[in-house]
């Protein structure tokens, strides 16, 4: 498009892209006589920023006019100035580096009779070119400084998000385009270092750059935690040295792998304290990191005996009947047999008390008291040997042999039978009985000793036992429990409880309630196991499992309204896809994941959309992430829906107002159109061509507005006369001829 403009003042505009020719008349004198050339300054260039458009537009300083047979003979005449401005932004492959071509063409009016400079009869011109050029780079005014991060809590998305950098720059002719890029440099002698280097490079149209580096160095300088297991708090006091175990190692390393170890065993350290088996070991474990960063800790162990001595063996108790002395004194020498978990000496102690009986001379009883102590001071209990001597033999007692029985079964035993050497009358009917309950760990699981104890004349007794072993090997048993179940998704499932029994034990519980999801592919679709674990107070234990299945099955609702819609012209209708995109929908769903579109239809539904006005139905299929679909459709009507564009026969582009551009009716906004009028937007993607009588494309451009003015590829304007114009849309062309005049 060519704009001309009289210029009146030294005030004017210099907003415009396009080419703007502007005429300014400067008097200088009077003209006489014919046959005249001009001389006009010579070319040159100037930087972006040193245009002067008052020198540009008003200034004809070196332009000089004379006779052509006598350059001597200048004259006065007015000249005009024509000036015409070419934006190239340094990207024409004919004029490299120049923003801007500046053609200034001086003009005057001397009466020649022929045209001798190309202007036409009766004037002399010429022409100095001006070339705005750009080749000073652009400049950073502030780049973010270097920075240093420890690799413990280091992340690049909060530091992008913490920290906006504060980048600023500029350029001389305008404002240039910024590459930003990341390189990430890793430390090879640490797996945990590296460095972030950000690129900065700005470039202006004409390719004049300039980059700056803004670098984050992430390190490693924190060495491992080492932990033991168990801790030095819970590690407790060894008795003896064979109990010492020193803990598992392991190191707290949050930034690259490490290693852990004890040193050798022949660095331990004992450092003794109250007795021969009471001391302190301590002992150092080492670690260290990929990055070389170690570390070292002590751990001590405390070895005390607080344990006695323990009687492997003991003395029983003896009757010797009066008259055997060899049996008697080898009584009295023989020991019990003991032992100690530590080592050390063991010292063993006695005393022996006469005891008379009462019943005779003959009877009397030896009380033999001893013990033994370590090295460490702890000593067992008193332990004591009777020697009865008298009448040394005793009833014979023979009770039933010890049995194992279920605790749900009754408990019965015979009585056992009894035999005296001396005297007749001892009968079972005589024996004494007791019964010991022991080693009770559940009301079901002990031991019952039933014990026997029977005594002659002489106050000779014997006495034995019967061991029956209770046992409660039966675990507890389910009287009711909840059945499998198939729900819905969104249904919540029944809290019911188990009942239960035991056949010993009235206090059976629930030892462990175990509730599982287990969920499928579908977020929805989820097996739910609720496991009983029941026991009584033996841990006889037994589980049974209720079985939920969720099944999701319905599809999704759109509970958004679908708003019919509107379209002035059917090219400016979204497809279905894009639609979707456009639309905020919300559904219930009772799947978690995403309602995705899966398909799309349109239907007319009344009109013909080939040839008027018509209204589509849009169904749209949408699926939830279990794979159930639902559909919603909306009604979409469009006016026009058939290109017709109308293209005129002729234009007078002569800057009168009227008909200055050629005009297609049908491609865009209409002309004069009222404002609450709906219009179609420009039709997108079209192509616009001129071609003169030779065939030769004179002047073409994409997406047309409507605002060719009768001009060339260059701005420049065509000669009155017929041209071919051909306009392309929605891949139809459509063509006519025009007839140009001015």
């Amino acid at each position: 498009m060519i704009d001309r403009y009289r210029i009146l003042n030294s005030r004017f505009s210099l907003n415009r892209v396009a080419i703007m020719l502007a005429f300014i008349s400067l008097t200088v004198a009077s003209v006489n006589g014919q046959g005249y050339c001009i001389t006009v300054p010579a070319d040159f260039t100037w930087n972006c920023e040193e245009e002067d458009y008052s020198f540009v537009y008003q200034s004809s300083l070196g332009v000089e006019i004379y006779q052509c047979i006598d350059p001597t003979t200048l004259i006065s005449v007015p000249i005009n100035i024509d000036v015409s401005i070419e934006e190239f932004n340094c990207s024409n492959t004919l004029y490299p580096g120049v923003v801007r071509r500046i053609s200034r063409t001086f003009t005057a009016d001397v009466g020649n009779l022929v045209d001798n400079t190309g202007c036409g009869i009766g004037l002399v011109c010429g022409t100095q070119i001006i070339e705005i050029i750009d080749t000073q780079s652009p400049s950073f005014i502030s780049v973010p400084a270097d920075v240093t991060r420890d690799c413990i809590g280091w992340n690049l998305e909060e530091y992008l998000l913490a920290q906006p950098f504060p980048l600023d720059y500029q350029d001389n002719c305008g404002t240039p385009e910024l590459l930003n890029t990341l390189q990430i440099v890793d430390d090879p002698t640490c797996p945990s270092a590296q460095s972030f280097i950000w690129s900065f490079t700005i470039t202006d149209v004409c390719g004049n750059s300039a980059t700056a580096y803004h670098t984050v160095s992430v390190v490693d300088t924190t060495p491992p935690l080492i932990v033991f297991a168990p801790s030095l708090q819970d590690i407790g006091i060894a008795n003896c040295a064979d109990e010492v175990v020193w803990p598992l190692l392991s190191a707290v390393e949050l930034c690259s792998a490490s290693s852990v170890e004890w040193a050798d065993t022949s660095t331990i350290t004992t450092t003794p304290l109250s007795c021969q088996n009471h001391y302190t070991l301590t002992r150092v474990a080492n670690s260290l990191d990929e990055c070389g960063n170690a570390s070292s800790s002590e751990f001590q162990i405390i070895v005390q005996d607080t344990l006695s001595p323990i009687f492997t063996s003991l003395l029983p108790d003896l009757t010797i009947s009066c008259e055997d002395d060899l049996l008697l004194q080898a009584a009295l020498v023989s020991l019990p047999l003991f032992e100690d978990v530590c080592a050390g000496e063991l010292v063993y102690s006695e005393s022996i008390d006469s005891v008379p009986s009462g019943l005779c001379s003959q009877n009397y009883s030896l009380i033999r008291t001893y013990n033994v102590t370590d090295a460490c001071n702890n000593a067992t209990e008193d332990q004591v040997q009777t020697i009865i001597i008298q009448d040394t033999v005793s009833p014979i007692i023979t009770p039933e042999l010890g049995f194992t029985q279920e605790c749900s079964l009754p408990l019965s035993v015979d009585l056992p039978n009894v035999f005296d050497n001396c005297d007749n009358n001892v009968i079972s009917d005589s024996i004494q009985i007791e019964t010991i309950i022991t080693n009770q760990t559940s009301i079901g699981t002990y031991t019952s000793t039933i014990i026997y104890t029977i005594e002659d004349a002489c106050g000779n007794s014997s006495t034995d036992s019967t061991v029956i072993s209770i046992v409660d090997t039966t675990p507890p048993f389910f009287t009711n429990f909840p059945e499998d179940l198939v729900l819905n998704c969104g249904e919540g499932y029944p809290d019911d409880q188990a009942a239960y029994e035991d056949a010993c034990d009235p206090n059976a519980y629930i030892f462990n309630y175990d509730l599982q999801f287990d969920f499928q592919d579908c977020a929805n679709n989820t097996v739910i196991t609720r496991t009983f674990t029941i026991t009584d107070d033996a841990g006889n234990l037994t589980d049974s499992t209720q079985v939920i299945n969720y099944l999701d099955t319905e599809p999704p609702i759109l509970i958004t309204p679908l708003d019919s819609m509107f379209y002035q012209c059917a090219y400016e209708m979204p497809n279905c896809t894009d639609m979707w995109g456009q639309l905020e929908l919300e559904f219930d769903d009772c799947s978690m994941g995403e309602v995705v579109i899966i398909d799309c239809a349109d239907q007319v539904v009344e009109g013909n959309c080939l040839e008027q006005a018509c209204v589509i139905e849009r169904t749209y299929y949408f699926e939830d992430a279990c794979g159930n679909v639902g559909n919603a459709s909306h009604f979409i009507r469009v006016q026009e829906t058939v290109l017709t564009p109308t293209m005129p026969t002729g234009m007078t582009p002569n800057g009168d107002g009227y008909n200055d551009t050629y005009v297609i009716l049908d491609i865009g906004p209409s002309i004069g159109s009222s404002p609450e009028e709906v219009q179609c937007s420009w039709l997108p993607n079209t192509r616009f061509r001129v071609i003169n009588r030779w065939g030769q494309i004179v002047f073409e451009t994409i997406d047309y507005r409507n605002d060719w003015s009768g001009i060339n590829k260059s701005g420049e304007e065509l000669p009155p006369g017929t041209y071919f114009v051909v306009f392309e849309a929605e891949g139809v062309a459509f063509s006519t001829y025009v007839d140009i005049r001015r």
